[in-house]
């Protein structure tokens, strides 16, 4: 297939959006890539900065359009788009929590009917990239050709996901334009250097480890999980050319992109052991696990891991007929999910620091991040001085120092002597241990809505210093954010 005019492009910032992107402008052809950002200058920066993160080379055939899905028309003029011939929507919210189930469907419900509505207007056919993970709570083998078969679902990002991929087809059925739809598994870094835009859903349970592993050591830890599942991985490049090579087929239907050998997890154990050096790691189930009283890690882990529970259960097996079809052969040869590749992941993660220093700018001082944090020292925390914070912390003694990314200028210094809290300073005091973190984490972990350990193990949170300290104060930190949460003075009248 010869695309003749422009591709438009949403996510291109993505994991997979920016891999996609790569192929197309190799290729030569024309890309308008929608962008969501302040002005024009930063989504142009924020783009070019992606794109070579993952070796891309671009020229005049890439043009950044600011836009939103989540607005009517994406936000943009008609003008500028007379010669696009075909809509590749990227763009989504990978959030399985469910306080973001409003934005969830704002974003891949809502987002993906705009984005309907603007290729009728323009007569032109979509290519729409879906999960296969909208099979939710289904077990054995999944049909490309089902979507929506009365089963439950796991979290709201795959009911919203199915919700979307069911208007794609009512609308390619109502509008005669045809629809390409696309359902990868979990994607991770690519084959040839674990190259990575965004360091999310596994990522998450590798940081842990990652973070946890000198802790753990030689210690009995047992997560809950089920050895006998598979997880169904998919390196983003391989994935990204097996899409643009069906694109370029031009059939129109659904594609299940998986791994035709996914991992059992109970191989998967065998390789964390391995890159961790973690020996007595083993999965239980729910009952034994609850058989024998959990130490401070493996409360964490469940703590951190709880989002993806259900995922460490069960998988279904994908079919992949439509897609064999089409890509015929070994011409997209996956590679093993073994020790080497997991490896080659990890030592990307690594280098890149989790993608937390990637930002080309430095953060702005945000003055309602500052007006928060100093109110929270100075007036709410302040409030709590000389009073026992928790009724059996009474044999904590601990100091910490806590240091707001926005805010480089301060750090606040605790002292907590038999449970009290008996000293806040500004910029004093040496600490045994430090926390850094941003404006954002903050706020988030002094309403109660973060557990500061599972920040930390996101790679939300830093802590200098004694980190078992510093790990034991974020585990009674939690309980009292949870009872005490942060209210502004505003609030108070």
């Amino acid at each position: 297939m010869s695309i003749p005019g422009s591709i438009l492009l949403t996510g291109i910032t993505g994991s997979l959006g920016s891999v996609l992107a790569r192929y197309m402008l190799d290729e030569g052809y024309t890309i308008k890539a929608l962008v969501r950002e302040q002005n024009h200058e930063i989504a142009t920066v924020r783009t070019k900065r992606t794109l070579k993160i993952i070796d891309a080379s671009y020229g005049d055939n890439l043009e950044v359009i600011l836009g939103d899905i989540c607005n009517k028309n994406l936000g943009i003029s008609n003008q500028g788009l007379s010669n696009v011939s075909l809509i590749i929507h990227c763009a989504a919210l990978l959030d399985f929590s469910d306080e973001s189930a409003q934005k969830s469907n704002l974003i891949n419900v809502n987002g993906t009917t705009n984005v309907l509505d603007l290729a009728e207007k323009l007569k032109t056919p979509v290519c729409y990239i879906s999960t296969a993970y909208v099979a939710g709570k289904r077990k054995g083998v999944v049909r490309e050709y089902e979507l929506n078969v009365g089963q439950e679902f796991h979290n709201n990002y795959e009911k919203s996901k199915c919700c979307a991929e069911k208007n794609v087809q009512d609308w390619s059925e109502r509008t005669g334009l045809p629809v390409m739809i696309f359902r990868p598994s979990i994607l991770v870094g690519d084959s040839q250097k674990g190259k990575i835009v965004s360091f999310d859903g596994v990522y998450n349970l590798l940081k842990f480890f990652d973070n946890a592993a000198d802790l753990i050591k030689n210690q009995e830890f047992r997560a809950i999980a089920n050895p006998n599942a598979t997880k169904n991985f998919i390196p983003i490049d391989i994935a990204s050319k097996m899409i643009w090579y069906i694109i370029k087929s031009n059939k129109p239907g659904v594609y299940h992109i998986t791994n035709p050998n996914p991992i059992s997890l109970d191989k998967l154990r065998e390789i964390f052991i391995e890159l961790f050096d973690i020996p007595r790691a083993r999965f239980v189930d729910e009952k034994d696990f609850k058989r024998k009283k959990a130490s401070r890690y493996e409360l964490m882990y469940k703590k951190v891991s709880s989002l993806y529970m259900p995922y460490l259960c069960e998988e279904p097996i994908f079919d992949r007929t439509f897609t064999e079809q089409v890509v015929s052969g070994d011409i997209f040869e996956i590679p093993e999910m073994n020790l080497v590749f997991f490896r080659k992941l990890l030592n990307y993660a690594r280098k890149e620091q989790w993608g937390k220093y990637r930002s080309e700018t430095k953060k702005q001082p945000d003055i309602r991040h500052t007006n928060i944090v100093e109110d929270y020292f100075n007036r709410f925390l302040a409030d709590k001085m000389h009073k026992q914070l928790l009724p059996d912390l009474k044999n904590l003694t601990a100091n910490c120092r806590i240091s707001v990314s926005e805010i480089p200028s301060k750090s606040w210094y605790l002292e907590i002597e038999k449970g009290r809290l008996e000293n806040i300073s500004l910029n004093g005091m040496k600490s045994q241990c430090a926390y850094s973190i941003d404006g954002d984490t903050f706020e988030r972990i002094v309403k109660g809505k973060l557990a500061p350990q599972q920040a930390f193990f996101r790679k939300k949170i830093d802590i200098k210093g004694n980190i078992e300290i510093g790990l034991k104060l974020a585990t009674v930190l939690a309980a009292f954010f949870r009872k005490y949460p942060y209210e502004s003075g505003e609030n108070n009248g």
